[in-house]
């Protein structure tokens, strides 16, 4: 079986050399690496250019300009021949039985598998393992119809991820162009479209977080970037099951509420259009229906609260929200004091 790795390069001759060498000192050799030059302006290109030479199994594309991450993702997977794709980035790096082992779990049947992860930090260099444990889904075939709660850990990452390349192919399933996390909408679309994904409980890949210049160090300049995702999820849940339906909006809304949380403080925007976006883009009444104060429901407000930030925020916003909905005449009250105060 031939796995495409697909790698888009822009202005990382830093961490270049050792992801590469992770690539093509895999136990299994079956691969074909194709990198993408994102017109780096950097010696990244030199850097792939002396590996080509060496290894015949790494292809080089030069996109013509600057296009970003996931349209070079997209780039990729039209010239992959592989029967299975990762979406590599190239500032992490892989364990050299990364291949090896998630070829195991792989039958003809399998769209993705998903595995786990242990985060570097550039700048401490600690290092935390980032997985799942208990479930018990682990190493069987499931979709998010059957096993709806499998969604909490389907990460908007696509570097955790084998795809069948048939599938993403067939799904029309490409990347966005949105500057950052232009993999969250492909990832609810492979969960959506996914009919066999196996999750493992194997740590293969090494992720590089703080690192300067990348893009997640401006996360809190992403919350717009996920309107358009929300609106995307709203209108497909409609035609969901129900738990699905759930599954689909904690997972998105979580992504929404966090980062917009993150702009807010970092003072990106304001409090009154971070109220705005809530109340036009998030479908309160799907937690009012069906009784939806569910365990998982309950675990992700605990991980939105959990920082002093998020927790004094949604105190103010929560205690606002429950006392018009429950009281409405103290809201009531409120807004005439509020308006008596402003004349002042």
């Amino acid at each position: 079986m031939l796995i495409s790795v697909i790698l888009p390069v822009y202005n990382v001759s830093k961490y270049l050399p050792e992801c590469l060498d992770s690539i093509i000192n895999q136990t299994y050799c079956n691969l074909e690496i194709i990198c993408v030059n994102d017109c780096s302006t950097d010696n990244s290109l030199e850097i792939l250019e002396q590996y080509a030479g060496k290894d015949s199994r790494i292809k080089i594309i030069n996109n013509p300009k600057n296009i970003g991450a996931g349209l070079s993702r997209n780039t990729g997977l039209m010239k992959a021949n592989g029967e299975f794709v990762h979406f590599l980035d190239p500032d992490d790096w892989l364990e050299l039985n990364a291949y090896e082992i998630i070829t195991k779990y792989i039958t003809d049947c399998t769209d993705a598998v998903r595995f786990t992860y242990t985060q570097f930090d550039d700048i401490s260099k600690e290092q935390v393992c980032i997985g799942y444990s208990g479930l018990d889904f682990l190493y069987k075939s499931v979709n998010i119809y059957n096993t709806p709660e499998c969604f909490r850990y389907w990460s908007p990452s696509e570097w955790v991820k084998l795809y069948k390349r048939e599938f993403l192919i067939k799904n029309n399933i490409l990347y966005n162009d949105n500057i950052c996390l232009e993999d969250v909408e492909h990832a609810m679309k492979t969960a959506l479209r996914a009919s066999n994904i196996v999750f493992i409980e194997e740590n293969l890949l090494n992720y590089r977080a703080n690192r300067k210049n990348s893009l997640l160090t401006k996360r809190t300049q992403s919350a717009k970037c996920l309107i358009n995702d929300v609106k995307w999820a709203n209108n497909v849940a409609k035609n969901l099951p129900v738990n699905t339906k759930i599954a689909l909006l904690n997972y998105i809304y979580e992504m929404l509420v966090t980062n917009c949380v993150d702009a807010y403080y970092d003072g990106i925007i304001s409090y009154s259009e971070l109220k705005e976006i809530f109340k036009q883009y998030i479908d309160s009444d799907i937690f009012k229906e069906n009784n939806i104060f569910n365990a998982l429901k309950a675990v992700k407000l605990y991980e939105c609260v959990s920082e002093l930030n998020y927790f004094r925020f949604f105190m103010e916003y929560n205690c606002k929200r429950f006392v018009k909905e429950h009281f409405p005449i103290l809201a009531e009250i409120l807004t005439i004091i509020k308006k008596r105060l402003n004349k002042c």
